[in-house]
């Protein structure tokens, strides 16, 4: 029996705020990889059976933003759950305010926006925009998910209802959302592989522990030009 191999694409946070040069909350180099998401957009190319794109989507009051709690950004904090309260708590890294929604930080830059927007219009394939922490009270690092696992979004029923076997994910920031979401697509059960050299780190000084962490949760690594890819080229 032939086993299935139905691929999906999930382009994480490619957005303003995330770009050097003038993101709020810039990753180093973060503009030198959307000329091989466009690349992997090319269906003439390779053959995705769903592609997602996700956006961070905050409001201006976002638990995340260091100014909403009054520290500095990079800082931690401790938070509460929230429905159960202090009895299950986790501290977190405070962020510069970043994507907050319809603002152009939380665009996409407009070489990959005309590409999406246009495939989401006409839907080659299926196709999907994942907005992910709109919720004021929680952090969101998976586009499955927050980080408590309470609320879900759209992004697991869209790959079932798609029969989507295998998840690859590129994107920003490797060491958080594109970390977040590929370890919920492994935990699902979607064989899921992370390119590696289509994204890039907030803090690239941890790849080591950043990877090792991948490997725990069953996420394979790969390279744009490895076999893997190679796979699902036309």
């Amino acid at each position: 029996m032939t086993t299935a191999y139905n691929p999906a694409l999930i382009i994480v946070d490619i957005q303003e705020d995330f770009l050097p040069p003038n993101g709020s909350l810039a990753v180093n180099e973060g503009r030198t990889i959307i000329p091989k998401i466009l690349d992997l957009l090319d269906l003439k190319k390779f053959n995705w059976k769903a592609i997602i794109a996700t956006k961070d989507w905050h409001p201006s009051n976002h638990v995340s933003f260091a100014s909403n709690n009054k520290q500095e950004p990079f800082t931690t904090k401790t938070f509460n759950h929230p429905t159960k309260g202090s009895e299950f708590t986790k501290e977190q890294v405070l962020w510069p305010d970043h994507c907050i929604q319809s603002t152009f930080g939380s665009a996409f830059p407009e070489e990959f926006a005309i590409v999406f927007n246009q495939m989401l219009k006409d839907q080659p394939i299926p196709v999907a925009l994942v907005k992910k922490g709109s919720l004021q009270d929680r952090e969101y690092y998976s586009c499955f998910q927050d980080c408590w696992g309470l609320h879900h979004t759209e992004a697991e029923q869209f790959l079932k209802d798609n029969k989507i076997t295998h998840v690859f994910t590129v994107g920003i920031a490797y060491d958080y959302c594109v970390l977040n979401s590929s370890i919920d697509a492994a935990d699902i059960g979607f064989k899921t592989v992370v390119i590696k050299d289509i994204c890039k780190s907030v803090s690239p000084e941890n790849l080591d522990v950043t990877e090792k962490i991948y490997r725990e949760h069953g996420v394979a690594i790969a390279l744009s030009d490895g076999e893997e890819l190679a796979k699902l080229k036309i």
